[in-house]
């Protein structure tokens, strides 16, 4: 017989503070650097025009209608825009920061409703604090709503599961569809699959018939064509391939870019859910001898990150973001295992000492070596040189000292004290990057002053464009749209119209072009290997020099 819910007893305090904390780790200084390529800067533009034109049916990228993504972060994005003024950097990454936020209260309670009201809390502060939820958290980039909703589906249907409630799971299906209009069916179809395998697993097939599954889907259908059927009306034919064949079945099937061996995943998630990552092992070895609730916890929470590693492994396209839904999954495996080997201490004992032994091991080498490894470094010049190698070195202690600590409170069995300091550590490591370390890169990374500087030499009816692609950068800071020079004979045929032409180049592709076009060089950002050069007819920018000129 399934177990009843636990007593949620100051359940409340616990998510305002949970709430408190996420906030004070995803939301200060969120606008201090500027926006970044690959997407930050393509889907705050995309809002950017979408606010400015007031197509909201239709996303738009450089005045063309934007086929790639639906429009669900775009909205949000804008929708931040009214608190900020603008589509400005803030605006771009709030929604990711607020969707974090929401994200680990929903891992608080999904551990709390297996596990206990510690567990809960551990798994929150795992989730918290994995480099790769820092990271997304404080990036505007669509993932991290993803998994939000990816939580809140797999929330609701733990509510319709343990309560006996069914109709719980008209709102997991609702969140589906939000899911969908945020990235797609891969929104929707990894969480219901892991569902369907953790009640298989479970014997539950009664619980599957509750589900409903033909008449789920058809509200996560009728969800996603309240957008789809407007946007295709206005898109026409076309646009609909783009957005549902191409985007989805074509990209999962026979992708076009990012292709990569079926064990990426493998080689990724380790690095990136560190330092919890090393816990892992801890974790199933834990979750074996779990029983009643806890086993159902134990089950889900495996069955939704295996499903979804698979599912993205067997799709030749890959990149890291795209499994980030799973790791709310792996924060709960890691939450519920420190809960228990802290019950059954001293059993088990080095499970959860080795694993914190070892992250303080990690910690010490690295605050030794970057010193070393980084002194004089060609790479660093522009950010500070060794100086910017000492910053990071000092930013590094408080994530050593937290380490240390960690081990020396795991030793004694302390298991929650252990995993505070981990994740203070890993918080003050997250502010510093946030506050000091990440505004250094926008010297290299950044399109704002190579922008202005064009916008500053542009006259009326003057034209300019991006080779050898469209770079968004350009589009979000110059506030004009860009001629998109995607090969060499469209960017020959540019420089040979009349009049004044301005040309943003970068400087690898441009240095290959043989025999030289007639064009000068005007400015040039801080990035001396990949960056770009601004570029104009010789007359067009007193004081021009040619093109290599150091």
């Amino acid at each position: 017989m399934r177990a009843p819910p636990l007593v949620e007893d100051g359940l409340r305090r616990d998510l305002l503070l949970l709430a408190l904390a996420a906030s004070l780790l995803f939301l200060p200084g969120l606008g201090r650097r500027d926006v970044w390529n690959p997407d930050e800067a393509r889907y705050a533009e995309v809002a950017r025009e979408m606010r400015d034109a007031g197509s909201w049916a239709l996303p738009r990228l450089n005045g063309a209608i934007y086929t790639q993504k639906p429009p669900l972060f775009f909205w949000l994005i804008d929708a931040a825009a009214l608190l900020t003024g603008e589509v400005d950097e803030t605006a771009a990454r709030l929604p990711s920061a607020l969707a974090g936020i929401g994200a680990v209260l929903l891992v608080y309670r999904l551990g709390r409703r297996f596990h206990g009201r510690r567990a809960g809390l551990l798994a929150a502060l795992v989730f918290a604090t994995s480099f790769k939820v820092m990271w997304q958290a404080r990036f505007g980039q669509i993932d991290m709503l993803l998994t939000f909703l990816v939580a809140l589906q797999l929330w609701w249907f733990v509510r319709g599961f343990t309560e006996e409630r069914p109709r719980c799971y008209w709102l997991m299906y609702l969140a589906g569809g939000l899911a969908v209009l945020a990235k797609g069916p891969a929104g929707v179809l990894p969480p219901l699959i892991a569902i369907v395998v953790f009640l298989l697993w479970n014997g539950e097939r009664g619980e599957l018939r509750r589900l409903r599954l033909g008449r789920g889907l058809l509200l996560v259908a009728g969800v996603a064509l309240a957008w789809l059927v407007p946007a295709g009306l206005a898109g026409g034919r076309a646009y609909l391939d783009q957005i549902v064949l191409r985007q989805n079945v074509t990209r999962y099937a026979n992708p076009w870019h990012h292709r990569l061996p079926w064990y990426y995943y493998l080689t990724v998630i380790p690095p990136e859910f560190l330092p919890w990552s090393l816990l892992l092992p801890t974790a199933c070895v834990a979750g074996r001898g779990l029983g009643g609730r806890g086993r159902d916890g134990f089950r889900l929470a495996l069955s939704w990150a295996i499903v979804t590693v698979v599912f993205f492994s067997l799709s030749p396209a890959k990149r890291d973001v795209y499994v980030l839904t799973m790791y709310p999954a792996m924060a709960l495996l890691v939450g519920a295992a420190l809960d228990r080997l802290a019950s059954l201490w001293p059993a088990q004992r080095r499970w959860a000492v080795w694993p914190f032994a070892i992250f303080a091991l990690l910690a010490g080498l690295l605050v030794v070596a970057l010193p070393v490894a980084g002194r004089g470094r060609e790479e660093a010049v522009p950010l500070g040189g060794d100086r910017f190698v000492w910053t990071v070195t000092f930013a590094l202690l408080p994530l050593f000292a937290g380490a240390l600590w960690s081990w020396w409170s795991a030793r004694s069995g302390r298991l929650a004290r252990a995993a505070v300091a981990v994740g203070a550590g890993m918080a003050a490591l997250e502010l510093a990057l946030a506050f000091v370390l990440l505004p250094r890169f926008d010297v290299v990374k950044s399109a704002r002053q190579l922008s202005a500087d064009l916008v500053a030499r542009m006259e009326p009816g003057d034209v300019y464009g991006i080779y050898p692609r469209l770079d968004s950068t350009f589009l979000f800071y110059s506030r004009r749209f860009a001629e998109d020079l995607d090969g060499e004979a469209s960017l020959r045929a540019f420089v040979a119209r009349p009049g004044r032409v301005w040309v943003l180049a970068q400087r690898d592709d441009w240095r290959r072009l043989e025999p030289p076009l007639p064009l000068v060089e005007v400015a040039r950002d801080g990035d001396a290997h990949h960056g770009y050069l601004l570029l104009a007819r010789p007359g067009m920018a007193p004081g021009a020099v040619p093109p290599g000129t150091p």
